[in-house]
C-alpha cells in the first residue's frame, strides 16, 4: 500500500486542479472572464466573507511605501487620486499650472510621471471616472450600504473591496478605475455625513491599494501615461464589466445589474 500524501502535497494538488479549472473558461478580450462565470464564483464565495487585505507591519493597514528614496508612482498617485476625490464633493480647483506642483519626473522622483502627463491623467479620470459613477450608481449605492462607513475608522473596509476586486489575480485598467470611481462615490457620502476631513485618509488607503498590491503591474503598463493611452482607444464598457458584477455580487445585487449590463 503506497502512503497518504501529506497535508502540503494535498493543498499544492488542490490549486492545481483550481488553477486548471480556471484556465478552461472562456476570457473576454481584454482577458478577463466572462460576466457570468465571475458572477458565480463571487456568489459562491460571499458565504466566507471578505478576503483578508494584505497587512503591514503594524497589522492594521496595507503595508506602507518602504523606506528610502521619493517614491514618483506614489506620489503622483496620490496627488491624482486626491485631486480626484476633492473634486467629487465640489471643491474649487486650484489653477491648472498648480495642479500637480513638483511632480515631474526626475532623480529625486524615481517612478514619477510629468506635469503634463498628470493633468490628462486627471482629465481621463474626471471622463471615465465620471462615467462609471452615473451608469453604475446602483451597484455603487449597494456595496456602500454594505460597509457601513460612518467615521473615519470604518474606511479600513475599502482596503477590504480592494482586496476583493483583485481576488481573482485578474488586474486591468478597468478595475483600476472602478476602485478609484467608488472611492469618489465614498467621498461624496463622507461629505454628507460632515466627515469631509476624512477623504485625505480615503485616498492614502486607495493609493496603498493601488500602490503596494499592483506597483509591477503599474509600471509594466506605463503608469499613468499608459492609463492615458488606454482609455483613449480601448471600450469603457468591456474592461470594467467584470468588476462591477463583483461589486453588485457583493451588495446583492447580481440579477439586476446582469441584466442591465449584459
Amino acid at each position: 500500500m503506497q502512503p497518504l500524501p501529506d497535508a502540503q502535497t494535498l493543498a499544492l494538488a488542490k490549486q492545481a486542479l483550481a488553477a486548471a479549472e480556471v484556465e478552461k473558461k472562456p476570457r473576454q478580450k481584454d482577458g478577463t472572464f466572462r460576466t457570468a462565470d465571475v458572477m458565480l464564483e463571487i456568489e459562491m464565495g460571499l458565504g466566507q466573507g471578505w478576503p483578508e487585505a494584505e497587512r503591514g507591519p503594524g497589522g492594521d493597514s496595507l503595508p506602507g511605501t518602504p523606506p528610502g528614496p521619493p517614491d514618483g508612482l506614489r506620489q503622483d498617485s496620490l496627488e491624482l487620486i486626491s485631486r480626484y476625490l476633492r473634486e467629487a464633493v465640489g471643491e474649487a480647483q486650484p489653477p491648472t499650472k498648480k495642479l500637480f506642483p513638483g511632480l515631474l519626473g526626475g532623480p529625486g522622483r524615481p517612478g514619477g510621471s510629468g506635469d503634463a502627463v498628470m493633468e490628462k491623467a486627471l482629465e481621463t479620470l474626471r471622463r471615465v471616472g465620471d462615467g462609471v459613477m452615473q451608469k453604475h450608481e446602483l451597484a455603487f449605492q449597494g456595496m456602500l450600504r454594505k460597509l457601513k462607513i460612518q467615521k473615519e475608522e470604518d474606511l479600513q473596509s475599502v482596503c477590504e473591496v480592494a482586496a476583493y476586486m483583485f481576488s481573482d489575480g485578474v488586474t486591468n485598467w478597468g478595475r483600476v478605475v472602478t476602485l478609484i470611481s467608488f472611492g469618489a462615490f465614498v467621498a461624496k457620502h463622507l461629505k454628507s455625513i460632515n466627515q469631509e476631513k476624512c477623504i485625505s485618509s480615503l485616498a492614502g488607503i486607495i493609493t496603498d491599494a493601488l500602490v503596494s498590491s499592483k506597483r509591477e503591474w503599474l509600471m509594466s503598463q506605463g503608469g499613468w501615461e499608459g492609463f492615458v493611452d488606454f482609455f483613449r482607444v480601448e471600450d469603457l464598457e468591456g474592461s470594467i464589466r467584470n468588476v462591477l458584477m463583483a461589486f453588485a455580487g457583493v451588495a446583492g445585487l447580481g440579477a439586476s445589474l446582469a441584466y442591465m449590463i449584459r
